[in-house]
């Protein structure tokens, strides 16, 4: 027996409907910011993290385009930018660091690139140099401002190099009682530092936002940070909600890895200095001691630090952060519901009743990494917080 065609076209549209995401690959000048063209690409995956460079990874581009675009010569590595684009918004951005020719078949060209972060991490931290001062006796410094300030004048000294400048939008820095020197004999790298002060007692997020610049010519980026008092970049109005119990759930799967191996009541972090004359800070707490745990340690290195009250704060960060085991979430979700979320944000997630291994109800997380492709969904990967 056959259905009435009429039933079968109510049963079409009475079905939910799945947008498709329009996604779009650009090239362009780095220094400038400029677009050159948009790519017509065959895959493309892409990251976008919190305190760390994201991704722009596994563009691949087959020979007819290649060929029209010459993009030998008009995408050179480190001088272009990829940019992923979905539904109209910049999730990442930063220069080409590989470029890969298959030359089987057709032909395929792979590229691959990093957010903006990993420029820093080929850029020293040095005042502009000067022909009659040994690099051995500079010193950049930095006072009267917070771990933020501090961040944003290794920046803009940064960019005060020649060649050193981007379309990077930094913001003014703050007051504070910070100050801090980094000589010049120990050539820091300036990405590492970014992610060292982050990583401090009442370190701030940092994050380099790639935007559209306003006459849609070029892309530019924008340091956007936390301070001292609230460290955390997160949205500014309600938690994004990803609820799985009803009919219509955008969610599609949810992933769950736990590691205890981060776990730790006593930290130790060692700092400037050699044999007995190294710089050590340590912190304890007891809590899971007299609950049962084993005693478990960790430690960590930070052999540009000097300053004792600083190391002890190193040490604070370590042991507060490894009171528990990590537990991440791999949310996958329809792009649509994710397109405004970035690394960073709040999120709350809702779990159906009685589940075998997720707890029940709502669950409060924080989205550290955005990652998609030229599909329909977008991964959140998250860490739940204490309930609020």
């Amino acid at each position: 027996m056959t259905a009435p065609t009429g039933l079968l076209s109510w049963l079409a549209s009475s079905r939910p409907r799945i947008a498709v995401p329009t996604i779009t690959v650009l090239y362009g000048d780095l220094r400038t910011g400029r677009i050159i063209d948009s790519l017509d690409v065959t895959g493309c995956s892409w990251a976008q993290v919190l305190n760390d460079a994201g991704a722009v990874d596994s563009v691949t581009v087959e020979e007819h385009e290649v060929r029209a675009k010459n993009l030998r010569y008009t995408a050179p590595a480190a001088k272009t930018f990829l940019a992923v684009d979905v539904d109209g918004q910049i999730q990442e951005a930063g220069p080409i660091w590989s470029r890969g020719w298959d030359d089987s078949g057709n032909g395929l060209l792979t590229l691959g690139a990093a957010g903006l972060w990993s420029l820093f991490d080929h850029r020293k931290v040095l005042p502009v140099l000067n022909p009659a001062v040994r690099v051995q006796d500079m010193n950049l410094g930095a006072a009267g401002t917070d771990l933020a300030g501090i961040a944003i004048v290794l920046l803009m000294q940064a960019m005060a190099h020649v060649g050193g400048n981007l379309p990077l939008i930094l913001p003014a820095p703050l007051a504070g009682t910070r100050t801090e020197v980094f000589p010049g004999f120990q050539l820091l790298w300036l990405g590492e530092q970014l992610r060292q002060i982050t990583a401090r007692e009442n370190g701030p997020d940092i994050r380099f936002r790639p935007r559209y610049t306003a006459d849609k010519l070029g892309i530019e980026w924008v340091m956007e940070a936390g301070t001292e008092i609230a460290p955390l970049l997160t949205q500014a109005g309600d938690d994004h909600y990803f609820d799985r119990t009803v009919p219509s759930t955008p969610v599609v799967n949810v992933i769950t890895d736990e590691d205890a191996t981060v776990m730790g009541q006593r930290a130790w972090v060692t700092g400037e200095g050699q044999a007995e004359g190294t710089l050590i800070a340590t912190d304890y707490d007891g809590t899971q001691i007299d609950d049962g745990y084993p005693l478990l340690e960790v430690d960590e290195a930070r052999s540009s630090v000097t300053d004792q009250d600083t190391l002890d704060g190193h040490a604070v960060n370590l042991r507060t952060r490894s009171a528990r085991p990590i537990e991440r979430w791999k949310v996958i979700v329809r792009a649509e519901a994710a397109r405004g979320v970035l690394a960073g944000d709040f999120a709350r997630v809702v779990n159906r009743q009685g589940h075998a291994w997720l707890p029940d109800g709502e669950s409060f997380m924080r989205v550290e990494r955005k990652t998609g492709d030229l599909g329909g969904d977008v991964t959140l990967e998250m860490y739940e917080l204490a309930a609020v």
